[in-house]
C-alpha cells in the first residue's frame, strides 16, 4: 500500500501511462543489462544442442554415449585453455562465476592452511570495498576463522594505485583479490601494473602472494590472456558472454593444489564434484572463444554509441553525474549515472515500462537495497550512491537505440520530477 505523496504520485503517474503501454507491448524492447545476462549467442546455442538431445550420457561412465559426453568436456576444457593461452590441466569448470570466485578464496586458503600448514591467523587477504558480492560474502567467512582482511582504498572512479596496493601488502599477504572490470561503475583496473607490484613485494619479501581476478564482465571487451596478465587466478562467468548461464570457469597457472569446498566426486580434479552439464560446458568454451575472438572491434563499436549518449545526456540534463572514470579505463558498454534527487529504482520501472531494461546496480546486489555501496566506496556520498542507473550495452546496441533511452528519461524527468520537490 502506498504510503506518501510521492509515492501516489508516481503510482499514478505510471497508471497514466497504463494505455499507452499496452501499445508499446508489442514494440522492439530495448535491453540495456547486459552486465546481468547476455542472450545466447546463435552459433553457442547450435553447438550445445546435440548434447541437450543426443550425446545426453554422463561424463563419468565408461559406456559409448559416456565416453562420447568425456570427449566433448575435454575439447571444450582444450578449447577455454587455448583461448586463455594455458595448459587444458589448469580449467575446471564450475555452475557460476560466484562458485568460481568461492571456489578461488575458500580453495586457496584452505589448502595453505591444511597442505602448506599455514595458519588462518597468520594470512591475510587484500581486496577492495567496491568487489562482487561473490568475493564481499565470502570475506566475513574466513574473517571468523582467523584471516585478516585488509582493504586498499580506491579513488573516486573506482581505480586502485600500485601505491595504495604496495601499502597494505604485508609479510603475511597470500592472495590479492579483486575485479579486472567492475560490475556496476565499469572501472578497468591496470591488472599488469598491478600485479608487477604485488611481484616486486614478493622478491623483497621472499614470501608468494597468488593474485585471483574476478574476470565475469572482461571477455566481451577486454583480453583475458592470463599470461599477459600475470595473475594466479582467473574467475569467468559464460552468463556474461553470450554463452548459457549457471556454468563458469575457474582458471588457474601451474599446480595449485585447490582444496574443495564441496564433496562428492572426483569430477573436475575433486575441487568441483558432481556430474558435469555437458551442453553447459560446451556452450561456455564456444562462447569465451567468440568473444574473445574479435573483443576489441566490438570494445570500439559499442564504446563510440556509449560515449554519444554521455555527451548527449549531460547536454540536456545537467545535474546527471557520470560515475566511473572514462575512456580506455571504463569497460566499453557501461553507462553508471547518479540522478540525485530522482528515486532510480522508479526509473527503472518506468523505462520498463518503455520497453527498455535498465537496472540500478549488479543484480546479485538485490534490487531494492538502497543505495550502490560501490560508489558509496569510491566517492563517500550516499546521496548520489542512492541514485544511480546503470545501462550495459550490447554489441547490438545502436545509437538510435540509445537516443529513444534519452527521450524516456527526459519524459520520466518531466512526469516525475526530483523526489525532494514533492512534500510529503
Amino acid at each position: 500500500m502506498y504510503g506518501s505523496i510521492a509515492e501516489i504520485y508516481i503510482f499514478y503517474t505510471l497508471c497514466h501511462d497504463f494505455e499507452m503501454n499496452i501499445f508499446n507491448r508489442f514494440k522492439k524492447r530495448i535491453y540495456l543489462d547486459y552486465a546481468a545476462a547476455t542472450p545466447l549467442h546463435p552459433r553457442v546455442l547450435r553447438a550445445m544442442r546435440p548434447f541437450l538431445t543426443e550425446t545426453f550420457g554422463n561424463p563419468g561412465a565408461i559406456h559409448l554415449e559416456g565416453v562420447r559426453a568425456r570427449q566433448a568436456v575435454e575439447m571444450a576444457r582444450q578449447q577455454v585453455a587455448t583461448t586463455l593461452g594455458i595448459r587444458s590441466a589448469e580449467v575446471i569448470f564450475t555452475g557460476s562465476g560466484t562458485e568460481s570466485n568461492n571456489i578461488a578464496l575458500l580453495g586457496l586458503l584452505k589448502k595453505l592452511s591444511r597442505k602448506d600448514g599455514i595458519p588462518y591467523s597468520e594470512m591475510e587477504i587484500v581486496t577492495t570495498r567496491i568487489e562482487h558480492p561473490s568475493i564481499t560474502n565470502v570475506l566475513p567467512a574466513l574473517e571468523t576463522a582467523g584471516v585478516v582482511v585488509r582493504y586498499v582504498e580506491v579513488d573516486s572512479e573506482g581505480k586502485i594505485s600500485p601505491s595504495a596496493l604496495a601499502a597494505v601488502l604485508s609479510p603475511k599477504t597470500v592472495l590479492v583479490t579483486f575485479a579486472y572490470a567492475n560490475s556496476e561503475v565499469g572501472v578497468v583496473q591496470n591488472v599488469t601494473r598491478l600485479v608487477r607490484e604485488v611481484r616486486r613485494y614478493e622478491k623483497e619479501q621472499g614470501t608468494k602472494i597468488y593474485v585471483h581476478l574476478d574476470a565475469a564482465q572482461a571477455p566481451l571487451w577486454l583480453s583475458c590472456a592470463m599470461e599477459r596478465l600475470g595473475v594466479d587466478l582467473l574467475s569467468l562467468d559464460a552468463g556474461k558472454c553470450q554463452g548459457p548461464k549457471g556454468v563458469g570457469v575457474l582458471a588457474f597457472r601451474g599446480t595449485l593444489g585447490l582444496s574443495p569446498i564441496m564433496y562428492g566426486g572426483g569430477q573436475e580434479q575433486g575441487i568441483r564434484p558432481g556430474t558435469e552439464n555437458v551442453a553447459a560446458i560446451v556452450g561456455a568454451a564456444t562462447a569465451l572463444t567468440l568473444a574473445q575472438n574479435d573483443y576489441k572491434a566490438r570494445a570500439q563499436k559499442v564504446a563510440m554509441v556509449r560515449d554519444v549518449f554521455i555527451a548527449n545526456l549531460k547536454k540536456v540534463w545537467p545535474g546527471v553525474v557520470l560515475n566511473g572514470p572514462t575512456g580506455e579505463d571504463r569497460l566499453a558498454n557501461n553507462i553508471n549515472i547518479s540522478l540525485p534527487g530522482f528515486d532510480t529504482e522508479y526509473a527503472v520501472v518506468y523505462l520498463d515500462a518503455h520497453n527498455i531494461a535498465a537496472s540500478t546496480k549488479s543484480a546479485c546486489a538485490g534490487a531494492g537495497s538502497g543505495e550502490s555501496t560501490v560508489v558509496t566506496a569510491m566517492t563517500g556520498d550516499t546521496y548520489r550512491a542512492s541514485s544511480t542507473l546503470r545501462l550495459t550495452l550490447g554489441a547490438d546496441t545502436t545509437e538510435a537505440d540509445m537516443k529513444k533511452v534519452l527521450a524516456v528519461l527526459l519524459r520520466f524527468r518531466e512526469k516525475m520530477g526530483p523526489v525532494t520537490s514533492v512534500s510529503v
